[in-house]
């Protein structure tokens, strides 16, 4: 059992979500996360904002000459003007903090309410944790969340190599499928999707490598 009430685990849930949380107070918020379906959902719904928020920048064609201009620069070996790249970081990271931090602020006004409940429909589509663990060393890698029995958070950060892998369901009927890819970096990576298909008690869950090697898996062993 964790150490860390609901309370301490809602502080934590943006930097859990960023993947910015380590050592300790990570595997405690996660063995919190993995007891506790309200931080459960919370926990879930700002990992699926934080991936959203790439998406919300508009398309845009690049402006004539771009292309040019771009390998000039890599061909003379021009270095990076770090006072335009650190405001532009700055303005990305503020606006993600806005988010989930916005985000958070609704839940923790809901927990507080002391007549609130959790619904039982909320409850019936609490997210089910899957412990993914490494294939060769069968340690922890990571958790993998599957909710309403077809929506699907991966997280991994540790053990993993850089690159990019296969989310791979094989259902407990033997039927294997792809759900999609994720990249890792730094032995850190997330992925969240659907499954056509309902995820049932005895699915597993996989990364598999370019040459079919799964990496890591998990198990689903209640009812998603």
């Amino acid at each position: 059992m964790s150490i860390f009430s609901c309370r301490e685990v809602r502080e934590l849930a943006p930097e859990l979500a960023l993947g910015l949380l380590g050592g300790t107070e990570r595997a405690e918020a996660i063995m919190h996360v993995d007891e506790c379906a309200r931080c459960q959902a919370l926990v879930l719904e700002l990992t699926e904002t934080a991936d959203a928020l790439p998406l919300l920048a508009p398309e845009l064609e690049p402006p004539a000459g771009f292309e040019h201009r771009v390998l000039s620069q890599i061909h003379s070996r021009r270095r990076w003007n770090r006072r335009r790249f650190v405001p532009t970081m700055a303005a990305v990271a503020a606006v993600a903090a806005v988010a989930i931090l916005s985000v958070t602020a609704v839940h923790v006004v809901e927990a507080n309410n002391s007549s609130s409940t959790v619904p039982r429909s909320a409850a019936a589509r609490a997210p089910v944790a899957v412990e993914m663990r490494d294939t060769v060393a069968g340690v922890s890698a990571g958790w993998a969340y599957v909710t309403g029995g077809h929506s699907v958070a991966v997280t991994v950060d540790y053990g993993v190599s850089s690159g990019r892998y296969h989310v791979q369901l094989t259902r407990a009927d033997g039927g294997a499928q792809s759900l999609g890819t994720m990249t890792v970096n730094g032995n850190r990576g997330s992925w969240t999707g659907r499954s056509a298909r309902t995820i049932t008690r005895g699915s597993t869950l996989a990364l598999v490598d370019a040459a079919g090697r799964a990496v890591c898996h998990g198990t689903v062993t209640t009812g998603a």
